[in-house]
């Protein structure tokens, strides 16, 4: 089984190698770096990209806060705290869980990165034949069949999947969400907008018609969108 990788950021060196020890426990985690200090730490996410980082609310220089809310691709967040306080202003962020210093307790550190795993279970790419797509919704796993899907949209760090019944705001990036769609099916159409082939109405020379949605078709992606459609 291949691990998930993982660092931590903690101004607390005791943390650290409380951390440290509570990671060799556990089968499916690597460690690939320990930080004290936070710059360093943030500067450590965008290098090494790892799966989870285990970060400390409080650190001087950076907060851990103020680390999340710089991060332009977030890997699974378990922040560290010696006040539980902080837990609202954490699910702020969609992290995956918090932990309250002392944390020497394996059965909730366990709890803790299962669900970081299963939120990155979760977010695997589907092949190209794949006809459902699991996408993680309002706190749920939600099962998406992709012939109901009319478009996606960025939003910031989400992407909105409407379907006809309803838009799912979904944590993530439209590239990542590109990748996860058979391009048989799906086409990026602008930098903001991905769309179902089968479900265009009509095309004309900058926008295209999704239901009563009018979409752009930016210069760039117009050649690709014209070699995925049939024409006469």
């Amino acid at each position: 089984m291949e691990r998930l990788t993982c660092i931590a950021i903690d101004d607390d060196m005791v943390a650290l190698k409380i951390v440290s020890s509570l990671v060799e426990k556990t089968d499916f985690l690597k460690l690939v770096g320990t930080y004290q200090n936070s710059i360093k730490g943030a500067t450590a996410i965008v290098e090494l990209k790892p799966d989870i980082v285990f970060l400390d609310v409080q650190m001087p220089d950076l907060t851990g806060m103020e680390i999340l809310a710089s991060l332009q691709v977030k890997p699974q967040v378990i922040l560290i705290t010696s006040q539980e306080k902080f837990a609202v202003q954490a699910f702020e962020f969609d992290v995956a869980d918090y932990l309250v210093k002392p944390i020497e307790n394996f059965a909730r550190f366990l709890k803790a990165v299962t669900k970081a795993k299963a939120n990155i279970d979760g977010k695997a790419p589907v092949t190209s034949d794949s006809k459902h797509l699991f996408v993680k919704s309002d706190s749920l796993l939600v099962n998406l069949d992709l012939k109901d899907v009319l478009y996606v949209e960025a939003y910031g760090d989400y992407v909105k999947i409407h379907t006809k019944e309803k838009t799912h705001v979904v944590y993530g990036k439209l590239k990542d969400t590109e990748e996860s769609l058979p391009d048989s099916e799906f086409v990026r159409v602008h930098r903001s907008f991905i769309v179902r082939i089968d479900k265009i109405k009509n095309i004309d020379q900058g926008n295209l018609q999704i239901a009563d949605k009018i979409i752009p078709v930016s210069t760039s992606y117009r050649a690709h969108l014209m070699e995925s459609i049939k024409t006469l």
